[in-house]
């Protein structure tokens, strides 16, 4: 991008979520942003770059894409190329971890993170946000940011480490959206729901398989009595579902680059565990919670899950569930021991030592 132009929203990481995000916005953005997509494959960005452009042509929408260099091996190379774009939103949205390569049952990594959690992976999931959102603050930037990668977790980690974090996407938007393509037309726009990372994994399971709390969903004030058997059909997949999740990032992005408020629902937003209904203009996001359920009800609901996910973030530490514990110590006991919210770095490169060891 050229030196003195702006940049709305930028990308970091060109992987198949970020795919369906840019193509979204290419299709639906009602203004003149300008878009940059940044990484380190050229190839890639290429092809995204001349698919953008044609999306947008295609729609008649006047979005506009570039492409930028970016590494993400440390925090210091960042820095530059965030000063030089000056972002208003920064979406993370890689990750030293591929969500669809754990708990498959294909290796002994795999094995293992499916019997202590998801959660086990976070530092992996941390890492490539925490480099982001530190070189932000080192550069002195007030962008808005996003991260896409586990944020029911990530985003505390973010949060209690000091580091900028407006909001996460994808996990809940799935369950909000599932939910309102079943209601009357009418009914969508007053829809408000309550869900986990958790939630996720629980619908990837075949049909009467789920197991803990469903989520809540409410149509304005009301609470829909058996949100489970309304969904419960639903089976979701593991890499196609970032139709729906990715998808949901879009109307919030699109809010937080300055085009209109909106009614959303998101993961992690201001840091909080698990997901929420807000709004999101902007000027950042907000929770839009049902009058019949306060703020630290809607959290402590969300907490729930976290024993079940294997991880929670209390007093700057991240903390492994006793099973999770229990399951990983027999490999490291220093891993299971969990680490503090500033020493990211130290242990994603731990967690990778491991998982080289199991074949992950």
């Amino acid at each position: 991008m050229e030196r003195h132009q702006r940049c709305d929203i930028l990308f970091c990481g060109t992987g198949y979520f970020t795919e369906i995000m840019l193509a979204d916005i290419a299709a639906t953005a009602a203004s003149d942003l300008r878009v940059a997509i940044g990484g380190r494959n050229p190839a890639r960005m290429k092809w995204l770059l001349d698919a953008c452009r044609a999306r947008a042509a295609i729609y008649g929408t006047s979005v506009t894409f570039d492409s930028v260099q970016l590494d993400a091996t440390a925090r210091d190379t960042l820095v530059e190329p965030l000063r030089r774009l000056d972002p208003k939103v920064v979406v993370q949205s890689a990750s030293a971890q591929s969500p669809w390569s754990v708990d498959n049952g294909e290796s002994e990594w795999s094995d293992l993170v499916a019997r202590a959690g998801f959660g086990m992976t976070i530092a992996f999931h941390a890492l490539l946000a925490w480099r982001t959102a530190g070189a932000l603050r080192q550069a002195g930037l007030n962008a808005h940011f996003v991260n896409t990668c586990y944020p029911d977790g990530v985003n505390q980690v973010l949060a209690a480490a000091g580091m900028p974090m407006a909001t996460g996407v994808g996990n809940i938007g799935i369950f909000s959206a599932m939910i309102g393509g079943r209601l009357p037309l009418a009914e969508r726009p007053a829809l408000r729901v309550l869900g986990h990372h958790r939630h996720v994994v629980e619908w990837r399971k075949p049909p009467g398989q789920r197991d803990g709390a469903p989520v809540r969903a409410w149509i304005g004030d009301a609470e829909i009595e058996d949100v489970d058997a309304m969904t419960r059909d639903i089976q979701l997949p593991y890499r196609d579902l970032n139709l729906v999740s990715a998808a949901s990032s879009v109307p919030v992005l699109l809010a937080l680059a300055g085009e209109g408020a909106r009614r959303a629902h998101v993961p992690g937003p201001m840091g909080l565990p698990g997901g929420y209904p807000v709004a999101v203009d902007a000027g950042g996001v907000r929770l839009d919670l049902p009058s019949g359920i306060s703020r630290d009800a809607a959290v402590a609901w969300n907490l729930q899950f976290e024993d079940k996910d294997g991880v929670s973030v209390r007093d700057g530490r991240v903390i492994y569930s006793q099973k999770a514990a229990e399951m990983i110590r027999p490999y490291s006991a220093e891993i299971a021991e969990g680490f503090a919210v500033d020493d990211v770095e130290a242990a994603a490169e731990a967690l990778s030592r491991l998982r080289r060891r199991l074949g992950g």
